[in-house]
């Protein structure tokens, strides 16, 4: 009898190491076979939910709504950040105070106490991407002190700066209210050329198309994505990136740090 319980405790501390060394690998998730869900305000499609090597949480969806209709007025939980994406449509987005129409590329970051609100006020159906970072607690995610002011920033005010291969805008490069930074720039790539040889970083990074046909080679196999695609990186991985569709192809990268790095 005592054997049979040593070999349940055994297995038992096997399954609870291997729960408790779950992160997120890096993958691609394709737009077109996302499950859509159907909301009273449109539709939902989640992407990923989980854990990774940097966040103790990590949350991407899209939601879409239909016109006339809203997400509530919501408050950023303790300890997450929100970074909202406009993929499709105009969204007319209310953080505290601070009411904006946001085109399509558009971004909001908003950090935890931020009451967030958004509105469709068009005629035609608005699609939105929410990333929600929650660092690990034992990384200091108080260390910032400070309150981060929310960010709201309208496409059409984003710099483009052409070069060889087709042009890049820088967004956003600075701190937040748990991050110790978050930065986001597109880059658009003309056809058949690519961003950069594979190579490796210390932070995790998330590259979202926008427009056109892209492939990833991840430790030198490659994965294809369109529009609306989601590539997930850890900071171990090779990775590299090419147009590999007709025409131009455009996209988001969004990469972050924790004060875990401080430590490293």
């Amino acid at each position: 009898m005592k054997k049979y319980i040593s070999i349940f405790l055994a297995v038992s501390l096997v399954i609870l190491s291997a729960g408790t060394f779950f992160v997120i690998n890096s993958s691609v998730y394709n737009w077109e076979k996302l499950s859509v869900k159907k909301t009273p305000a449109g539709e939902e499609r989640a992407i990923l939910s989980g854990p990774t090597l940097t966040l103790d949480k990590f949350d991407i969806k899209a939601v879409t709504l239909n016109p006339g209709q809203s997400v509530n007025a919501y408050k950023v939980e303790t300890g997450f950040d929100q970074l909202l994406i406009i993929k499709e449509g105009s969204a007319e987005v209310t953080v505290n105070a601070d009411v904006k129409t946001l085109s399509e590329g558009s971004i909001v970051v908003s950090s935890q106490g931020d009451m967030v609100k958004i509105r469709n006020a068009m005629s035609k159906n608005i699609t939105f991407y929410s990333f929600l970072f929650k660092p690990k607690a034992a990384q200091g995610i108080t260390k910032t002190g400070a309150k981060v002011s929310p960010v709201l920033k309208d496409w059409n005010s984003i710099e483009f700066s052409p070069n060889a291969n087709g042009g890049r805008r820088d967004i956003i490069k600075q701190p937040t209210s748990t991050l110790k930074e978050l930065e986001m720039h597109t880059t658009l790539l003309n056809e058949g050329l690519p961003s950069h040889a594979a190579h490796n970083h210390p932070d995790e990074e998330i590259i979202l198309i926008r427009f056109g046909i892209a492939e990833m080679t991840i430790n030198e196999k490659p994965f294809k994505g369109g529009p609306g695609s989601v590539f997930f990186l850890t900071n171990m991985d090779n990775h590299g990136i090419r147009n590999a569709g007709a025409g131009k192809c455009e996209y988001y990268a969004i990469r972050w740090l924790t004060y875990s790095d401080d430590k490293k």
